[in-house]
């Protein structure tokens, strides 16, 4: 019985069955889940909208003001909720993508050595996810990059005039899970079986700068997807994609949120730039060579 092509693009092949595949057909298998995920998010990004809309049109004076002043918590809280709703629709193909490690009932000592081993390597991560993406904007915005941007400031401005609360759970939770599940999950796992390791890691790392929309944004999440790439194949944990994503986004959202970089002298920006780039080196290599993942 011939399989549907649903069917086909949800299962998890191995590379030797891949390998036999046709280009167009490998295509649809990587792209066709990417295309389901933001299909259904915009669909219910409008389905949201709607009622929101009515209410607005129907509603008086303190509605009207209501959705002025939070107009970008709004925008927000229905993004957020549409990528929750997109994760859904593809759900069960992430699922089947992601290792999950085995967890073992009996915790001896040697187990327990063993976690506080991994739970350093976690904690060394996000050093280094702070420190790189903190230091990365910071020699943007002395390139001038951020300020010559009209994409990048709207994004911004959307970005930071949300509560600060809402913020914090959007960009560190919801963003870094909906955006992991589709391009680290799916994506970079299926293209290292369909091609191999380097391609998959530059090919989904620009994918997902690109998925930015803008070209600030562009070339910060083509660097940072090659990082949050490479440490999910060392730590070999869907944990530690969401940590990197996480950790970077909120660093940054709770720096910006009343300060912007454009606020600092440019010769402390320099040091302070170089310091967190330095930094984020030591941890680097720290991590490559001192942290054994074999355990």
């Amino acid at each position: 019985m011939k399989m549907s092509l649903w069917k086909t693009i949800s299962l998890r092949w191995e590379k030797e069955e891949l390998h036999k595949w046709s280009s167009l057909k490998k295509t649809a298998y990587l792209l066709l889940p990417l295309l389901v995920y933001y299909a259904v998010h915009d669909i219910a990004e409008v389905l949201l909208y709607f009622p929101l809309n009515m209410l607005f049109t129907a509603g008086g004076v303190k509605v009207f003001q209501f959705f002025r002043q939070y107009e970008y918590t709004i925008r927000g809280v229905v993004y957020g909720a549409a990528s929750l709703i997109g994760v859904a629709a593809i759900l069960p193909i992430a699922k089947g993508e992601i290792v999950v490690p085995t967890v073992h009932e009996n915790c001896n000592k040697e187990k327990w050595q063993i976690d506080e081993k991994k739970v350093t390597a976690f904690v060394l991560l996000a050093g280094f996810a702070f420190c790189i993406a903190t230091g990365i904007n910071i020699f943007f915005w002395l390139a001038g990059l951020t300020g010559s941007s009209e994409a990048y400031n709207k994004v911004h401005e959307m970005q930071y005039g949300v509560q600060f609360a809402v913020g914090l759970v959007l960009y560190g939770i919801i963003s870094p899970l909906a955006e992991e599940a589709v391009f680290r999950g799916i994506l970079y796992n299926r293209m290292k079986r369909c091609f191999n390791y380097r391609i998959a890691l530059l090919v989904s790392s620009l994918l997902f700068g690109i998925y930015h929309g803008n070209l600030v944004q562009a070339v910060y999440g083509s660097i940072l997807g090659l990082m949050i790439a490479y440490f999910y194949d060392q730590y070999k944990s869907f944990a530690a994609p969401v940590l990197f994503h996480g950790v970077a986004n909120v660093s940054m959202y709770v720096m910006n949120y009343q300060y912007r970089f454009d606020e600092m002298d440019r010769n402390e920006a320099l040091l302070a730039g170089a310091v967190f780039i330095a930094a984020a080196v030591g941890i680097f290599f720290y991590i490559k060579y001192r942290i054994n993942f074999e355990k």
